[in-house]
Protein backbone atom coordinates (compact mmCIF):
# COMPACT_ATOMS: atom_id res chain seq x y z
CA UNK A 1 0.00 0.00 0.00
CA UNK A 2 1.65 3.29 -0.91
CA UNK A 3 2.32 5.87 1.52
CA UNK A 4 -0.63 8.27 1.48
CA UNK A 5 1.26 11.12 2.77
CA UNK A 6 4.66 10.05 0.99
CA UNK A 7 6.28 10.54 4.24
CA UNK A 8 10.59 10.19 3.58
CA UNK A 9 12.25 12.69 5.95
CA UNK A 10 15.45 14.37 4.86
CA UNK A 11 18.82 13.16 6.24
CA UNK A 12 20.86 15.64 7.96
CA UNK A 13 23.95 15.52 5.03
CA UNK A 14 21.19 16.09 2.54
CA UNK A 15 19.77 19.02 4.53
CA UNK A 16 23.04 20.18 4.44
CA UNK A 17 24.48 20.14 0.73
CA UNK A 18 20.65 21.41 0.23
CA UNK A 19 21.09 24.60 2.38
CA UNK A 20 24.47 25.00 0.71
CA UNK A 21 23.01 25.82 -2.70
CA UNK A 22 21.70 29.22 -1.65
CA UNK A 23 23.87 31.82 -2.92
CA UNK A 24 22.38 34.74 -1.50
CA UNK A 25 22.22 34.09 2.71
CA UNK A 26 20.89 37.08 3.38
CA UNK A 27 17.12 35.45 3.83
CA UNK A 28 14.18 37.81 4.58
CA UNK A 29 11.89 34.43 5.11
CA UNK A 30 12.10 31.17 4.09
CA UNK A 31 9.59 28.95 3.19
CA UNK A 32 9.57 24.79 3.63
CA UNK A 33 6.47 23.43 1.63
CA UNK A 34 6.51 19.96 2.33
CA UNK A 35 7.85 20.33 6.15
CA UNK A 36 6.98 17.06 7.87
CA UNK A 37 8.55 17.29 10.85
CA UNK A 38 11.33 19.65 9.89
CA UNK A 39 14.15 17.54 9.15
CA UNK A 40 15.23 19.49 6.01
CA UNK A 41 14.52 23.10 8.61
CA UNK A 42 16.93 21.24 11.01
CA UNK A 43 20.22 21.57 8.72
CA UNK A 44 19.85 25.27 8.17
CA UNK A 45 22.98 27.63 8.67
CA UNK A 46 23.79 27.59 12.61
CA UNK A 47 26.14 30.27 12.37
CA UNK A 48 23.74 32.95 10.55
CA UNK A 49 23.62 36.58 12.52
CA UNK A 50 20.15 36.36 12.83
CA UNK A 51 17.24 33.94 13.79
CA UNK A 52 15.90 32.42 10.30
CA UNK A 53 12.23 33.25 9.93
CA UNK A 54 10.59 30.44 8.60
CA UNK A 55 6.77 29.26 7.53
CA UNK A 56 6.00 25.66 7.07
CA UNK A 57 2.89 23.80 5.12
CA UNK A 58 2.50 20.58 5.48
CA UNK A 59 -0.67 18.21 4.60
CA UNK A 60 -0.45 15.96 7.38
CA UNK A 61 -1.94 17.64 10.05
CA UNK A 62 -0.70 15.30 12.58
CA UNK A 63 2.58 16.80 12.31
CA UNK A 64 1.76 20.55 13.01
CA UNK A 65 2.41 20.62 16.29
CA UNK A 66 5.45 19.23 16.29
CA UNK A 67 6.50 21.95 14.09
CA UNK A 68 4.87 24.62 15.85
CA UNK A 69 7.16 23.09 19.06
CA UNK A 70 10.15 23.84 16.65
CA UNK A 71 9.72 27.38 16.83
CA UNK A 72 8.06 27.78 13.61
CA UNK A 73 5.11 29.34 11.66
CA UNK A 74 2.32 26.86 9.84
CA UNK A 75 1.32 28.84 7.43
CA UNK A 76 -0.84 26.11 5.69
CA UNK A 77 -1.51 22.31 5.07
CA UNK A 78 -2.17 22.16 0.61
CA UNK A 79 0.84 23.75 -0.98
CA UNK A 80 -0.23 23.40 -4.35
CA UNK A 81 -3.56 25.56 -3.13
CA UNK A 82 -0.98 28.48 -1.11
CA UNK A 83 -0.88 31.94 -3.40
CA UNK A 84 1.09 34.10 -0.93
CA UNK A 85 4.67 32.91 -1.87
CA UNK A 86 5.58 37.08 -2.63
CA UNK A 87 7.10 37.48 0.74
CA UNK A 88 9.50 35.23 0.59
CA UNK A 89 12.94 35.13 -0.36
CA UNK A 90 13.90 31.25 0.23
CA UNK A 91 11.86 28.14 -0.56
CA UNK A 92 13.83 25.25 0.23
CA UNK A 93 11.65 21.44 -0.21
CA UNK A 94 11.59 18.19 -0.38
CA UNK A 95 8.09 17.56 -2.52
CA UNK A 96 6.70 13.81 -2.39
CA UNK A 97 9.16 12.13 -5.08
CA UNK A 98 6.04 10.99 -7.27
CA UNK A 99 4.81 15.14 -7.49
CA UNK A 100 8.16 16.81 -7.61
CA UNK A 101 8.13 18.63 -10.69
CA UNK A 102 4.10 20.13 -10.09
CA UNK A 103 5.80 20.90 -6.71
CA UNK A 104 8.67 22.94 -8.42
CA UNK A 105 6.52 24.48 -10.67
CA UNK A 106 4.29 26.15 -8.03
CA UNK A 107 6.83 27.40 -5.96
CA UNK A 108 8.56 29.19 -9.03
CA UNK A 109 4.66 30.49 -10.06
CA UNK A 110 4.32 32.06 -6.38
CA UNK A 111 7.44 33.21 -5.33
CA UNK A 112 8.23 36.66 -6.73
CA UNK A 113 12.22 37.34 -6.33
CA UNK A 114 14.78 34.88 -4.85
CA UNK A 115 15.80 31.40 -4.94
CA UNK A 116 14.42 28.04 -5.13
CA UNK A 117 16.57 24.85 -3.61
CA UNK A 118 14.42 21.09 -4.11
CA UNK A 119 14.86 17.76 -3.74
CA UNK A 120 13.56 15.92 -6.36
CA UNK A 121 13.73 12.30 -7.93
CA UNK A 122 16.69 11.88 -10.63
CA UNK A 123 13.91 10.27 -12.82
CA UNK A 124 11.42 13.64 -13.00
CA UNK A 125 14.36 15.00 -14.47
CA UNK A 126 16.39 11.60 -16.65
CA UNK A 127 12.91 10.73 -17.65
CA UNK A 128 11.12 14.05 -18.83
CA UNK A 129 7.76 12.39 -20.46
CA UNK A 130 5.36 14.62 -18.96
CA UNK A 131 4.64 18.22 -19.65
CA UNK A 132 5.55 19.67 -16.36
CA UNK A 133 8.71 17.71 -16.26
CA UNK A 134 9.59 19.12 -19.61
CA UNK A 135 8.79 22.75 -18.21
CA UNK A 136 11.34 22.01 -14.71
CA UNK A 137 14.00 21.32 -17.19
CA UNK A 138 13.62 24.60 -19.23
CA UNK A 139 13.53 26.51 -15.81
CA UNK A 140 16.84 24.91 -14.94
CA UNK A 141 18.46 25.64 -18.27
CA UNK A 142 17.54 28.92 -18.01
CA UNK A 143 17.54 30.20 -14.44
CA UNK A 144 19.39 27.35 -12.18
CA UNK A 145 21.49 24.38 -12.14
CA UNK A 146 21.47 20.34 -10.74
CA UNK A 147 23.66 18.28 -9.16
CA UNK A 148 22.35 14.37 -9.14
CA UNK A 149 23.15 12.35 -5.88
CA UNK A 150 23.29 8.44 -5.18
CA UNK A 151 22.55 7.12 -1.75
CA UNK A 152 20.99 9.46 0.28
CA UNK A 153 18.73 7.89 1.85
CA UNK A 154 20.21 4.86 2.02
CA UNK A 155 22.47 5.67 4.23
CA UNK A 156 22.84 4.78 8.57
CA UNK A 157 21.24 8.29 9.04
CA UNK A 158 18.04 8.30 6.91
CA UNK A 159 14.96 7.63 8.80
CA UNK A 160 13.24 5.61 5.71
CA UNK A 161 15.37 4.15 3.79
CA UNK A 162 15.37 4.18 -0.24
CA UNK A 163 18.11 3.08 -3.28
CA UNK A 164 16.48 6.61 -5.49
CA UNK A 165 19.04 8.31 -7.16
CA UNK A 166 17.94 12.37 -6.08
CA UNK A 167 18.14 15.57 -8.14
CA UNK A 168 19.30 18.51 -6.13
CA UNK A 169 17.96 21.61 -7.81
CA UNK A 170 18.87 25.27 -7.29
CA UNK A 171 16.92 28.08 -9.31
CA UNK A 172 17.32 31.68 -8.93
CA UNK A 173 14.27 34.24 -10.34
CA UNK A 174 14.92 37.55 -10.51
CA UNK A 175 12.28 39.97 -10.52
CA UNK A 176 12.12 42.66 -13.01
CA UNK A 177 10.63 44.66 -10.81
CA UNK A 178 13.66 47.64 -10.31
CA UNK A 179 13.84 47.66 -14.56
CA UNK A 180 10.49 48.18 -14.78
CA UNK A 181 10.93 51.01 -12.21
CA UNK A 182 13.36 52.53 -14.21
CA UNK A 183 11.82 51.95 -17.42
CA UNK A 184 8.96 53.96 -16.62
CA UNK A 185 9.99 56.72 -15.07
CA UNK A 186 10.20 58.69 -18.42
CA UNK A 187 6.56 57.25 -19.60
CA UNK A 188 5.54 58.07 -16.16
CA UNK A 189 6.98 61.84 -16.51
CA UNK A 190 5.24 62.32 -19.30
CA UNK A 191 1.84 61.13 -18.34
CA UNK A 192 2.14 62.94 -14.99
CA UNK A 193 0.34 66.42 -16.22
CA UNK A 194 -2.01 64.83 -18.18
CA UNK A 195 -3.04 62.34 -15.24
CA UNK A 196 -3.07 64.71 -12.31
CA UNK A 197 -6.23 66.84 -13.37
CA UNK A 198 -7.67 63.02 -14.17
CA UNK A 199 -6.96 61.51 -10.62
CA UNK A 200 -8.31 64.45 -8.82
CA UNK A 201 -11.69 64.27 -10.68
CA UNK A 202 -11.99 60.51 -10.23
CA UNK A 203 -10.14 59.47 -6.97
CA UNK A 204 -12.85 57.75 -4.83
CA UNK A 205 -12.97 55.46 -2.33
CA UNK A 206 -15.09 52.07 -3.09
CA UNK A 207 -18.35 52.30 -1.19
CA UNK A 208 -19.14 48.77 -1.36
CA UNK A 209 -18.00 45.27 -3.20
CA UNK A 210 -20.44 43.27 -4.62
CA UNK A 211 -19.96 40.22 -2.91
CA UNK A 212 -21.87 37.13 -2.52
CA UNK A 213 -24.15 36.29 0.42
CA UNK A 214 -21.84 33.56 1.59
CA UNK A 215 -19.78 34.70 4.50
CA UNK A 216 -16.85 32.79 4.64
CA UNK A 217 -16.67 33.43 0.76
CA UNK A 218 -17.00 36.96 1.06
CA UNK A 219 -14.68 37.02 3.54
CA UNK A 220 -12.03 35.79 1.56
CA UNK A 221 -12.52 37.69 -1.25
CA UNK A 222 -12.45 41.41 0.42
CA UNK A 223 -9.09 39.69 1.80
CA UNK A 224 -8.15 38.79 -1.67
CA UNK A 225 -8.91 42.35 -2.85
CA UNK A 226 -7.16 43.97 0.50
CA UNK A 227 -4.00 42.14 -0.37
CA UNK A 228 -3.76 43.28 -4.07
CA UNK A 229 -4.47 46.99 -2.75
CA UNK A 230 -1.50 46.50 -0.33
CA UNK A 231 1.07 45.06 -3.02
CA UNK A 232 0.30 47.69 -5.56
CA UNK A 233 0.50 50.35 -2.85
CA UNK A 234 4.13 48.79 -2.06
CA UNK A 235 4.75 49.01 -5.32
CA UNK A 236 3.63 52.40 -6.04
CA UNK A 237 5.80 53.38 -2.57
CA UNK A 238 8.75 51.43 -4.01
CA UNK A 239 8.18 53.44 -7.76
CA UNK A 240 8.35 56.65 -5.43
CA UNK A 241 11.45 55.78 -3.29
CA UNK A 242 13.26 55.09 -6.47
CA UNK A 243 12.50 58.95 -7.62
CA UNK A 244 13.69 60.25 -4.08
CA UNK A 245 16.80 58.88 -4.76
CA UNK A 246 17.43 59.64 -7.96
CA UNK A 247 16.88 63.22 -6.74
CA UNK A 248 19.87 63.19 -4.41
CA UNK A 249 20.11 64.57 -0.78
CA UNK A 250 18.47 66.63 1.04
CA UNK A 251 20.31 69.52 2.18
CA UNK A 252 20.32 68.17 5.95
CA UNK A 253 21.71 65.32 5.00
CA UNK A 254 24.28 66.75 2.52
CA UNK A 255 25.85 68.80 5.41
CA UNK A 256 25.74 65.41 7.79
CA UNK A 257 22.13 66.04 9.45
CA UNK A 258 21.25 62.56 8.27
CA UNK A 259 21.63 59.71 7.01
CA UNK A 260 19.70 58.00 4.01
CA UNK A 261 19.40 54.41 4.85
CA UNK A 262 19.00 51.14 3.18
CA UNK A 263 17.02 52.14 -0.83
CA UNK A 264 13.70 51.34 0.17
CA UNK A 265 12.61 50.30 -3.68
CA UNK A 266 15.12 47.09 -3.70
CA UNK A 267 13.35 43.86 -4.22
CA UNK A 268 14.76 42.71 -0.29
CA UNK A 269 12.88 45.84 1.21
CA UNK A 270 9.54 45.18 -1.24
CA UNK A 271 9.40 41.52 0.15
CA UNK A 272 9.92 42.80 3.94
CA UNK A 273 7.42 45.46 3.79
CA UNK A 274 4.81 43.25 1.23
CA UNK A 275 5.09 40.81 4.18
CA UNK A 276 4.23 43.16 7.16
CA UNK A 277 1.36 44.44 5.37
CA UNK A 278 0.21 41.06 4.44
CA UNK A 279 0.59 39.92 7.82
CA UNK A 280 -1.38 42.57 9.20
CA UNK A 281 -4.21 42.17 6.59
CA UNK A 282 -4.26 38.45 7.75
CA UNK A 283 -4.56 38.86 11.61
CA UNK A 284 -7.52 41.55 10.75
CA UNK A 285 -8.63 38.57 8.34
CA UNK A 286 -8.40 35.59 10.96
CA UNK A 287 -9.48 38.06 14.00
CA UNK A 288 -13.17 38.96 11.84
CA UNK A 289 -14.35 35.23 11.47
CA UNK A 290 -13.30 34.69 15.56
CA UNK A 291 -15.01 37.63 16.35
CA UNK A 292 -18.02 37.27 13.43
CA UNK A 293 -21.45 36.46 14.67
CA UNK A 294 -21.06 32.75 13.47
CA UNK A 295 -18.53 31.89 16.60
CA UNK A 296 -19.60 34.28 18.50
CA UNK A 297 -23.22 34.08 19.10
CA UNK A 298 -22.45 30.06 20.17
CA UNK A 299 -20.10 30.85 22.50
CA UNK A 300 -20.27 32.02 25.55
CA UNK A 301 -17.64 35.04 26.22
CA UNK A 302 -15.32 32.83 28.86
CA UNK A 303 -15.48 30.26 25.71
CA UNK A 304 -14.61 32.79 22.93
CA UNK A 305 -11.59 33.63 25.25
CA UNK A 306 -10.28 30.45 25.55
CA UNK A 307 -10.86 30.76 21.63
CA UNK A 308 -9.02 33.96 21.20
CA UNK A 309 -6.14 32.21 22.99
CA UNK A 310 -5.65 30.12 20.20
CA UNK A 311 -4.99 33.12 17.83
CA UNK A 312 -1.34 33.08 17.53
CA UNK A 313 -1.99 29.32 15.77
CA UNK A 314 -4.72 30.15 13.39
CA UNK A 315 -3.54 33.26 12.08
CA UNK A 316 -0.92 32.05 10.97
CA UNK A 317 -2.59 29.94 8.47
CA UNK A 318 -3.45 31.62 4.87
CA UNK A 319 -6.70 32.99 4.67
CA UNK A 320 -8.66 30.72 2.16
CA UNK A 321 -11.47 29.41 2.31
CA UNK A 322 -10.11 25.72 2.75
CA UNK A 323 -8.66 26.63 5.75
CA UNK A 324 -11.79 28.65 7.13
CA UNK A 325 -13.91 25.80 6.75
CA UNK A 326 -10.92 23.90 8.14
CA UNK A 327 -11.26 26.03 11.89
CA UNK A 328 -14.42 26.15 11.95
CA UNK A 329 -14.51 22.07 11.70
CA UNK A 330 -12.19 21.93 14.60
CA UNK A 331 -14.20 23.58 16.74
CA UNK A 332 -17.22 21.06 15.55
CA UNK A 333 -15.06 18.63 16.38
CA UNK A 334 -14.60 19.83 20.19
CA UNK A 335 -18.25 21.05 20.32
CA UNK A 336 -18.23 18.16 23.50
CA UNK A 337 -15.57 19.96 25.17
CA UNK A 338 -16.02 23.34 24.27
CA UNK A 339 -19.77 22.64 25.57
CA UNK A 340 -18.97 20.95 28.87
CA UNK A 341 -16.55 24.37 29.37
CA UNK A 342 -19.42 26.78 28.77
CA UNK A 343 -21.67 24.92 31.00
CA UNK A 344 -18.64 24.77 33.94
CA UNK A 345 -18.48 28.54 33.19
CA UNK A 346 -22.18 29.52 33.99
CA UNK A 347 -21.96 26.93 36.95
CA UNK A 348 -19.00 28.65 38.73
CA UNK A 349 -20.51 31.95 38.39
CA UNK A 350 -23.59 30.85 39.90
CA UNK A 351 -21.54 28.96 43.09
CA UNK A 352 -19.13 31.70 43.58
CA UNK A 353 -21.02 34.33 45.67
CA UNK A 354 -23.39 33.23 48.15
CA UNK A 355 -23.13 30.59 50.18
CA UNK A 356 -27.29 29.92 49.49
CA UNK A 357 -26.88 29.17 46.05
CA UNK A 358 -26.06 25.95 46.24
CA UNK A 359 -26.20 23.03 48.61
CA UNK A 360 -23.85 20.30 49.11
CA UNK A 361 -24.27 16.42 48.98
CA UNK A 362 -21.61 13.41 49.54
CA UNK A 363 -19.15 13.12 46.54
CA UNK A 364 -18.80 9.78 44.85
CA UNK A 365 -16.34 7.96 46.44
CA UNK A 366 -13.76 6.69 43.38
CA UNK A 367 -11.24 5.18 46.13
CA UNK A 368 -10.45 4.82 49.33
CA UNK A 369 -7.96 7.74 49.67
CA UNK A 370 -10.06 10.57 47.19
CA UNK A 371 -13.86 11.87 48.23
CA UNK A 372 -14.96 15.03 48.23
CA UNK A 373 -18.26 17.08 48.82
CA UNK A 374 -20.27 17.68 45.38
CA UNK A 375 -22.29 20.96 45.17
CA UNK A 376 -25.28 21.62 43.34
CA UNK A 377 -27.46 24.41 42.18
CA UNK A 378 -30.78 25.11 43.55
CA UNK A 379 -33.82 24.39 42.24
CA UNK A 380 -35.48 27.77 43.98
CA UNK A 381 -33.51 30.82 43.35
CA UNK A 382 -30.40 32.02 43.06
CA UNK A 383 -28.73 35.64 43.62
CA UNK A 384 -26.07 37.02 41.80
CA UNK A 385 -24.58 40.54 43.07
CA UNK A 386 -22.73 43.18 41.36
CA UNK A 387 -24.78 44.22 38.57
CA UNK A 388 -24.64 48.39 38.42
CA UNK A 389 -26.54 50.38 35.83
CA UNK A 390 -24.99 51.72 32.65
CA UNK A 391 -23.66 55.25 32.79
CA UNK A 392 -27.01 56.10 30.71
CA UNK A 393 -28.96 54.74 33.34
CA UNK A 394 -31.27 52.93 31.21
CA UNK A 395 -29.70 49.52 31.27
CA UNK A 396 -27.05 47.19 33.09
CA UNK A 397 -23.63 47.85 31.93
CA UNK A 398 -21.83 45.75 29.74
CA UNK A 399 -20.29 43.13 31.77
CA UNK A 400 -23.29 42.30 33.49
CA UNK A 401 -25.08 41.92 29.80
CA UNK A 402 -21.95 39.69 28.56
CA UNK A 403 -23.19 37.70 31.69
CA UNK A 404 -26.74 37.63 30.77
CA UNK A 405 -26.16 36.53 27.71
CA UNK A 406 -23.37 33.63 28.73
CA UNK A 407 -26.80 32.79 30.47
CA UNK A 408 -29.09 32.34 27.65
CA UNK A 409 -26.22 30.47 25.79
CA UNK A 410 -25.87 27.95 28.35
CA UNK A 411 -28.87 27.04 29.45
CA UNK A 412 -30.39 27.29 25.15
CA UNK A 413 -27.90 24.48 24.96
CA UNK A 414 -29.33 22.85 27.50
CA UNK A 415 -32.77 22.81 26.63
CA UNK A 416 -31.31 21.37 22.98
CA UNK A 417 -31.82 24.95 21.10
CA UNK A 418 -29.34 27.58 19.89
CA UNK A 419 -30.94 30.78 21.32
CA UNK A 420 -33.35 31.53 24.24
CA UNK A 421 -36.57 32.63 22.98
CA UNK A 422 -36.86 35.78 25.22
CA UNK A 423 -33.76 36.73 26.29
CA UNK A 424 -32.53 37.78 29.59
CA UNK A 425 -30.54 40.97 28.11
CA UNK A 426 -33.81 41.65 25.93
CA UNK A 427 -35.96 41.72 29.13
CA UNK A 428 -33.08 43.69 30.68
CA UNK A 429 -32.88 46.37 27.89
CA UNK A 430 -37.03 46.24 27.29
CA UNK A 431 -38.55 46.07 30.57
CA UNK A 432 -35.40 48.05 32.90
CA UNK A 433 -37.96 50.27 34.51
CA UNK A 434 -40.33 47.93 35.77
CA UNK A 435 -37.38 45.88 37.01
CA UNK A 436 -35.65 49.00 38.67
CA UNK A 437 -39.36 49.21 40.13
CA UNK A 438 -39.10 45.72 41.92
CA UNK A 439 -41.02 43.65 39.32
CA UNK A 440 -40.36 40.10 38.82
CA UNK A 441 -40.24 39.51 35.16
CA UNK A 442 -40.38 36.71 32.94
CA UNK A 443 -37.41 35.60 30.22
CA UNK A 444 -37.36 31.96 28.41
CA UNK A 445 -35.45 30.59 31.63
CA UNK A 446 -35.62 32.66 34.41
CA UNK A 447 -37.71 35.18 36.18
CA UNK A 448 -35.72 37.72 37.31
CA UNK A 449 -36.23 40.50 39.90
CA UNK A 450 -33.74 43.49 40.13
CA UNK A 451 -32.38 45.52 43.34
CA UNK A 452 -30.40 48.36 41.79
CA UNK A 453 -29.76 49.70 45.10
CA UNK A 454 -27.46 46.83 46.30
CA UNK A 455 -26.72 45.84 42.30
CA UNK A 456 -28.06 42.48 42.94
CA UNK A 457 -30.18 40.22 40.80
CA UNK A 458 -32.42 37.08 41.75
CA UNK A 459 -32.82 34.07 39.41
CA UNK A 460 -35.88 32.25 39.61
CA UNK A 461 -35.44 28.81 37.19
CA UNK A 462 -38.32 28.05 35.15
CA UNK A 463 -37.21 24.55 34.41
CA UNK A 464 -35.89 22.33 37.34
CA UNK A 465 -34.70 19.78 34.98
CA UNK A 466 -32.37 22.26 33.32
CA UNK A 467 -30.55 22.81 36.57
CA UNK A 468 -30.85 19.04 37.69
CA UNK A 469 -29.11 18.36 33.90
CA UNK A 470 -26.43 21.21 34.53
CA UNK A 471 -25.92 19.40 37.70
CA UNK A 472 -25.37 16.20 36.48
CA UNK A 473 -23.03 17.83 33.91
CA UNK A 474 -20.83 19.38 36.18
CA UNK A 475 -20.95 16.80 39.01
CA UNK A 476 -19.67 14.11 36.01
CA UNK A 477 -16.74 17.06 34.80
CA UNK A 478 -15.89 17.76 38.58
CA UNK A 479 -15.53 13.31 39.29
CA UNK A 480 -18.88 14.39 41.96
CA UNK A 481 -20.98 11.96 40.35
CA UNK A 482 -19.76 8.44 39.09
CA UNK A 483 -18.63 7.61 35.92
CA UNK A 484 -21.60 6.49 33.32
CA UNK A 485 -20.31 2.74 33.26
CA UNK A 486 -20.31 2.53 37.42
CA UNK A 487 -23.06 1.78 39.27
CA UNK A 488 -24.03 3.49 41.99
CA UNK A 489 -26.24 2.60 44.78
CA UNK A 490 -29.85 3.92 45.72
CA UNK A 491 -28.34 5.69 48.42
CA UNK A 492 -26.49 8.00 46.93
CA UNK A 493 -28.53 8.85 44.50
CA UNK A 494 -30.72 9.52 47.38
CA UNK A 495 -28.91 12.09 48.97
CA UNK A 496 -28.10 13.55 45.95
CA UNK A 497 -31.43 14.30 44.60
CA UNK A 498 -32.68 15.08 48.50
CA UNK A 499 -29.84 17.61 49.20
CA UNK A 500 -32.21 20.30 48.94
CA UNK A 501 -34.14 19.14 51.69
CA UNK A 502 -31.32 18.42 54.04
CA UNK A 503 -29.35 21.82 53.50
CA UNK A 504 -30.87 23.73 56.74
CA UNK A 505 -29.92 20.23 58.44
CA UNK A 506 -26.32 20.48 57.36
CA UNK A 507 -25.46 23.82 57.92
CA UNK A 508 -26.62 23.12 61.69
CA UNK A 509 -24.52 20.46 62.25
CA UNK A 510 -21.71 22.58 60.30
CA UNK A 511 -21.89 25.57 63.13
CA UNK A 512 -22.83 22.50 65.97
CA UNK A 513 -19.20 20.56 64.81
CA UNK A 514 -17.36 23.93 64.56
CA UNK A 515 -17.94 24.83 68.32
CA UNK A 516 -17.47 21.27 69.44
CA UNK A 517 -13.63 21.69 67.63
CA UNK A 518 -13.17 25.20 68.94
CA UNK A 519 -12.95 27.27 65.10
CA UNK A 520 -12.17 30.75 65.09
CA UNK A 521 -15.82 32.17 64.02
CA UNK A 522 -13.66 33.85 61.84
CA UNK A 523 -13.15 30.95 59.43
CA UNK A 524 -16.19 30.42 56.93
CA UNK A 525 -15.46 26.45 55.56
CA UNK A 526 -18.18 27.36 52.88
CA UNK A 527 -15.68 30.04 51.70
CA UNK A 528 -12.64 28.60 52.43
CA UNK A 529 -13.56 25.22 50.39
CA UNK A 530 -13.51 27.11 47.21
CA UNK A 531 -10.94 30.16 47.93
CA UNK A 532 -8.69 29.23 50.40
CA UNK A 533 -5.09 27.56 50.73
CA UNK A 534 -4.08 24.19 50.60
CA UNK A 535 -4.37 23.71 54.48
CA UNK A 536 -7.81 25.39 54.48
CA UNK A 537 -9.48 23.59 51.92
CA UNK A 538 -8.22 20.47 53.37
CA UNK A 539 -9.48 22.05 56.92
CA UNK A 540 -13.13 22.78 55.51
CA UNK A 541 -13.41 19.15 53.46
CA UNK A 542 -13.14 17.31 56.59
CA UNK A 543 -15.08 19.55 58.06
CA UNK A 544 -18.32 20.01 56.14
CA UNK A 545 -17.76 15.79 54.90
CA UNK A 546 -18.34 15.11 58.81
CA UNK A 547 -21.19 17.02 59.12
CA UNK A 548 -22.83 15.48 56.03
CA UNK A 549 -21.76 12.06 56.93
CA UNK A 550 -23.94 13.06 60.80
CA UNK A 551 -26.97 14.36 58.60
CA UNK A 552 -27.15 11.61 56.25
CA UNK A 553 -26.78 8.62 59.03
CA UNK A 554 -29.36 10.53 60.92
CA UNK A 555 -31.63 9.53 58.23
CA UNK A 556 -30.37 6.29 57.49
CA UNK A 557 -28.97 6.91 53.94
CA UNK A 558 -25.64 5.82 53.32
CA UNK A 559 -24.16 6.96 49.93
CA UNK A 560 -21.59 3.99 50.03
CA UNK A 561 -24.19 1.26 50.07
CA UNK A 562 -23.79 -2.43 48.01
CA UNK A 563 -24.00 -1.73 44.92
CA UNK A 564 -25.09 -5.70 43.65
CA UNK A 565 -28.32 -6.05 41.62
CA UNK A 566 -29.19 -2.20 41.49
CA UNK A 567 -29.51 -0.77 38.51
CA UNK A 568 -27.87 2.17 36.90
CA UNK A 569 -29.99 5.33 36.99
CA UNK A 570 -29.98 7.82 33.69
CA UNK A 571 -26.95 9.87 35.30
CA UNK A 572 -27.03 12.54 32.33
CA UNK A 573 -30.22 13.75 29.74
CA UNK A 574 -28.06 15.96 26.95
CA UNK A 575 -31.14 17.36 26.09
CA UNK A 576 -29.04 18.66 22.93
CA UNK A 577 -28.34 16.71 19.98
CA UNK A 578 -24.70 15.83 19.21
CA UNK A 579 -24.51 18.07 16.55
CA UNK A 580 -26.58 21.15 17.69
CA UNK A 581 -25.22 24.46 19.01
CA UNK A 582 -21.79 24.27 18.16
CA UNK A 583 -22.60 22.65 14.51
CA UNK A 584 -24.30 25.81 12.98
CA UNK A 585 -21.05 27.05 13.61
CA UNK A 586 -20.00 25.42 9.51
CA UNK A 587 -23.38 26.30 7.98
Amino acid sequence: MMEPFQYYPTPETLGRKAWAKFKNTQFVRVLEPSAGEGHLLKAKPRDHYQRLAIDCIELDIRKHAVLRDEGYAVVGMDFLQFQSGSVYSHIIMNPPFADGAKHVLKAWEILFDGEIVAIVNAETLKNPFSRERQQLLRLIEQHGEVEFLSDMFAGAEAERKTAVEIALVWLQKTSTFEQDILGSILDDLRQDRREADDLLGEFQLPNELALPNDFIDNAVLMFNAAVEAARQAVFSEARANRYRVMLGKTLGELNGGGLRGDDESSSAAVKRTLFKRYHELKNRAWASILRSTQVTSRLSSAAQKRLEADFETVKSLEFTVPNIYGFMQGIIEQQGEIQLSMVCDVFDLITRYYRDNTVFYMGWKSNDKHRTLGMRIKTTRFILPGHGVSSYQNGLNWESERLLADFDKVFALLDGKTEAEVSLVSVFKQQFHALRDGQRISASYFDVRYYPGIGTIHFFPKSKTLIDRMNRWVGRQRRWLPPVDTQAGTGFWQQFEQAERFDKAFHAEVNRQSKREGQNYRFNPYWAIQHGCGSEREQSQRLLTQAMNSVLASRGIDPDAALENEPTPLLIETGASASSPIQALAS
